[in-house]
């Protein structure tokens, strides 16, 4: 979807102005845009949901961590973040279209986009709140949670060397990859929030700007965009340099899958 998204978008209407064959169509506008963004939001919830996995395998209460902890629950959570970003989004659906408008060049062109001013202002919060606030708020605060769970079970358990270091070792590799994913989260995604909030409150402005300010808002637009989509994009090799579980994870799995295709042939 990274791909797609960024191909589609940056390098061939943006970059080049080229299209494909029927893509000035509404239905393609809307349903392309919508599932971008709900791909987007995926990302940042699952990351919420690795983090209450990560909280609850580190909980006292043997009961909790065999409840939580289990594939069931991890389907659940895996649907009810699909399921609500699905929903959450719909507004897309609605607003979205294909309209003509000014470009850089003052000249009348067609734009999959929202011109709705109020839905604008709207979506600027959205976008505040739903990619920029609440995944890295939410990210923060169970994370210290699990710090929290770290700390009593260092002081339940006799404090031998080897337990000490394994358990600084632990917090401080969680502590290093929250704050990572944390930064790169808030840096990569603001801008285009705030490209969001520009547009928004300039919206009454847009007949009145200039060429040269419409050629600086479109290469803004153009950065924001390839910044999101690096966002999305990167997780996986961010992960395998920061994180020796994710790393240990992906080598198992990459095993499994060699070994069955072995078995197959």
């Amino acid at each position: 979807m990274y791909f797609v998204g960024l191909s589609t978008r940056i390098l061939l209407d943006d970059g080049y102005q080229l299209s494909f064959s029927g893509v000035h169509s509404d239905i393609y506008c809307k349903i392309r845009t919508y599932f971008v963004y709900v791909y987007f939001a995926i990302s940042n919830w699952f990351f919420v949901c690795a983090s209450l996995d990560r909280f609850y395998s580190t909980n006292q209460s043997a009961v909790q961590r065999q409840h939580f902890c289990s594939t069931r629950m991890a389907f659940k959570f895996i649907c009810a973040a699909i399921i609500g970003c699905l929903l959450v989004h719909f507004h897309v659906i609605i607003f979205y279209s294909y309209f003509n408008v000014l470009n850089q060049y003052n000249r009348l062109t067609l734009s999959c986009t929202a011109i709705d001013i109020v839905y604008n202002i709207f979506f600027a919060f959205f976008m505040l709140i739903f990619f920029s606030f609440l995944p890295p708020v939410l990210m923060s605060i169970i994370g210290f949670l699990t710090l929290n769970n770290i700390r009593k079970t260092r002081r339940h358990v006799n404090p031998t060397n080897t337990t000490q270091i394994k358990v600084r070792r632990d917090r401080n590799q969680l502590i290093k990859s929250l704050l990572i994913q944390i930064t790169i989260l808030v840096v990569l995604t603001t801008p285009h929030t705030c490209y969001w909030f520009y547009i928004a409150f300039t919206a009454n402005e847009s007949s009145t700007k200039t060429n040269c300010v419409r050629a600086w808002e479109k290469l803004i637009l153009t950065i924001a965009r390839l910044l999101l989509y690096i966002n999305y994009g990167s997780t996986f090799y961010t992960q395998i340099i920061i994180s020796k579980t994710f790393k240990k994870e992906f080598i198992k799995i990459f095993d499994n899958v060699k070994r069955r295709f072995r078995n197959l042939f």
